[in-house]
Parts: C-alpha cells; structure tokens; sequence
C-alpha cells in the first residue's frame, strides 16, 4: 500500500501551509501542497513535501488537480488552512465538497458559506431560533434607509465578508449612516484585503440562488453593547468543543476600523455561570451553522442584559496568538490537530487546565498603508519579565496595509499575576516597540 497522503490547498497563507505539512510529514504522511504560481522557485522547491502551483482555482480545476494526484497516491485527507475567497470560489466549500465527492473526511460546504457570509449566517441563527441582532442589507441609500429604519441606532455597517475588521464602522445618525456607506463603495476596492470580497453566490432552499456582492453591499446591523469575547473551538465530525474564552479588555472603535489590542485569558469579567452560559450560546451558533472538523474562532459581546450575542463566525483557528493559547492552556498543537481533522483520526476532548495567573496577548497594526521602513524594540521587549514571545510578520521593504483594517505587523503573548500586570506587560511593549512605515502619498 503506498503512503498515506494528505493535499493541502491554499492560496493566501502558503508558511502556515508549509508548517502545517512539515508536521504532517513528521506524522508519517506524504505530503503535496497545491499553492499559487507566485511561489517562488527556491521556495517551493527547499520543502520535505512536493509543492503543486497553479494559477486556476476554479472548482473544475482542482477537481481535475485532485484526480491527477490521487491518480498515483493513496489519499487519505484533503483540507485548506484558511478557506477564504478566491474569485473563483470560497476556497474551505470549494475542498470541502472535494472531500465529500471523493469520501474523505470533511467540513460541512454549505455551513462554510453561510459561516464566511456573515448576513448569511444571521439569516441562519435566526431561522434555527438562537439570537442574532436584527440586520439588513445596504447597496444604495435607499436600500440604506429601508435598513435603518429596521434596524435602528445605534448600528454597525461592516462588510459582507472579510477579515481583518476591515471597513466597520459604527453609526448613530442617519446622516452619518449615509456617509459611511458612500465611503465603503468609494473606498472597499482599495482595501488590504479586497481580493476576499469575491461576489458569490447561494443555493437557498426557501429563496433560490441568493446573489451577493461584497464590493457593492454592506451589512447593516444592531449595535451590541457590552464585553467583547472570542471563544475557541475545536469541532469533530459529530461534536463541538468551546476550548477557551478571551477577554478582549482593550478594543478601539475608530472611523472605519475596530481594533483588538489587548485580550486576556482566563476571562477576567465573566463569573463561571456567565462563562457557561457563553459556552452554550456558541454551542448552539456552531450547531445551527452545522460545521465540523475545523477549529472555529467565535466573535461576540456579552451584552448588559446578560445576553451573549455573535458578532461573527470564523471557521478556522483565530489569529494573534490563538495558537499559543490553546498550546499552553489546554495542550492542544493546532497542527497535529488540523491533521487528524483532515484525515479523520480521533480528536479527544480537549482539557483546558487553569494557569496560575492569567496569559495576555497583543498586537501592534499599523494606522496607514505604506512600505515597511522597519521594526525596532523587538529585542528589548522580549526582556520584559514575564514575556513568553514577541514576533514581527513583515520585513522592511514589504507593503503593509494599515489604512482601513487591522493588518497585524507585531504580536506577543505574555504572562502575568494580574490584570493589572497584563496591562502594565501591554504598555510596556507598546512604549518599546515602533513601527515604522512609509504611508503611501495619494495624488
């Protein structure tokens, strides 16, 4: 019998892809990473696993790379890191029917798209009677006006999909409304990450084929008051595990952007039965959504009537140091992880055992779009007492955006007694480290 092979496909996030396949070789698998024609040689070439690239990601053509390299291994798994957008498909549906077709382990396709889609996924929590904010669509000022008027103030207008918290902003006059919706459809197609907002399509089983484009549409939806939370998951073929909670203590609302700078963990701010009673809201959301075999990253505010209410659903492990979280509190390694999912071997029950003291993480983005000059205070930052690591993810002479979304260039996940400590570790690497970018001049 040849060796068991795993195929990973993704477009965006081709070092993720690579750490992920290196572990998957060291589990005893084969490995072939289909990745963009961008890749460059000496890249694709320096790897323990065989690198595929391609520059057609339509459906028919990973089909038809999928046969091609089945034709001569023995596949056991088939699965996307991130899954996002590509213009030719939401990649994560695009490999999970794949999966399906051929009877390998997979994430539900339909649940993907309603998860990315985020009007999409308020339509389904509300179907399936787990509470959601009321909402609408916008793609014009009267189409604005008709959201308003159900919707109310305060509100939230905000991209479709995305990630990166692009083009949130948060509204309390009509005026104002109208304003921020002339700014998206002038302004969303020179965004960092605009070639995520792919139009698209959905096969409604009440509505028919349900037309969709991110560029030209916004969601217009209730303002949450209250605490900002995310919850991490893990979800098998028939369960799904709330691993850990984040308390994000310092959040920035700004003209067009929401920025997460400071989360804590365990959360400080929800006693045990406020925790569980988060733990069985998200339960539902995942449930109602049916999706399986991923990790999920879960966004949401605790509302002052004691209302856990979704903010989004992220059908992949979250970002800044969601990583090191689930490593350090619960023993889970995403990527050992994310394999046995793709190839159906069991994933226990993860056990988040209680530190003492509390874990910090943090990120530093940039506030306007440029070319990276450098990053400083990296060295000096990671004495701090009671840093555990501090990391920069962009090299001087690389674009960065900064200019309408969240583009993380500096995070670190720290350790502390207190909240007090978490805040002073938090200020400290603020005071020390700089970013330096040179902003691109508009003519």
């Amino acid at each position: 019998m040849p060796q068991p092979t795993i195929i990973l496909l993704e477009k965006f996030s081709f070092y993720t892809t690579c750490a992920v396949a290196r572990r998957a070789v060291d589990m005893g698998f084969a490995v072939v990473v289909v990745a963009p024609k961008t890749i460059p040689d000496h890249l694709a070439s320096d790897q323990p696993f065989e690198v595929v690239r391609i520059d057609d990601w339509s459906s028919a053509n990973l089909g038809a790379v999928y046969q091609q390299l089945a034709s001569t291994r023995n596949v056991v798994g088939i699965n996307t890191i991130l899954g996002f957008f590509t213009g030719q498909g939401l990649l994560g549906m695009q490999v999970a029917e794949l999966a399906r077709k051929h009877g390998l382990p997979h994430n539900n396709p339909d649940a993907l798209l309603r998860a990315n889609n985020k009007y999409l996924m308020r339509e389904t929590l509300q179907q399936a009677g787990v509470y959601t904010v009321r909402h609408a669509l916008a793609a014009n000022e009267a189409e604005l006006d008709e959201a308003v008027r159900k919707v109310g103030f305060p509100l939230i207008i905000k991209p479709l999909v995305g990630v990166g918290s692009s083009f949130i902003s948060r509204c309390t006059t009509l005026q104002q409304a109208r304003e921020v919706l002339r700014h998206y459809l002038e302004n969303v197609h020179k965004g960092y990450y605009a070639h995520f907002f792919a139009a698209h399509e959905y096969q409604d089983p009440r509505q028919g084929t349900r037309r969709f484009n991110p560029l030209g549409q916004v969601l217009v939806e209730e303002a949450i008051d209250g605490w900002e939370l995310s919850v991490e998951f893990v979800c098998t073929e028939d369960a799904a595990y709330p691993v850990l909670i984040h308390d994000k203590l310092d959040v920035t609302q700004e003209a067009y952007c929401s920025y997460e700078n400071l989360l804590v963990t365990p959360p400080v701010r929800l006693d045990e039965s406020m925790q569980q009673r988060v733990r069985d809201y998200t339960v539902d959301v995942i449930r109602s959504l049916g999706l399986k075999n991923c990790f999920c990253h879960v966004e949401l505010r605790y509302d002052s009537q004691g209302r856990p209410s979704v903010i989004e659903v992220n059908p992949r492990i979250g970002g800044m140091r969601v990583k090191d979280s689930f490593k350090t509190l619960a023993n889970v390694d995403y990527a050992e992880t994310f394999i046995r999912q793709t190839v159906g071997q069991p994933v226990a029950k993860p056990v988040v055992t209680k530190p003492e003291g509390l874990y910090g993480m943090m990120a530093l983005y940039p506030r306007r779009g440029g070319v990276l000059r450098s990053i400083t205070g990296l060295e000096k930052a990671a004495a701090i007492p009671g840093m555990v690591d501090i990391a920069g993810y962009a090299k001087p002479g690389e674009r960065v955006g900064g200019d309408y979304e969240e583009v993380f260039v500096v995070d670190a996940w720290f350790k502390g007694n207190s909240v007090a400590d978490i805040q002073r570790i938090n200020e400290q690497i603020r005071a020390m480290v700089e970013v330096d970018v040179e902003v691109d001049v508009v003519a």
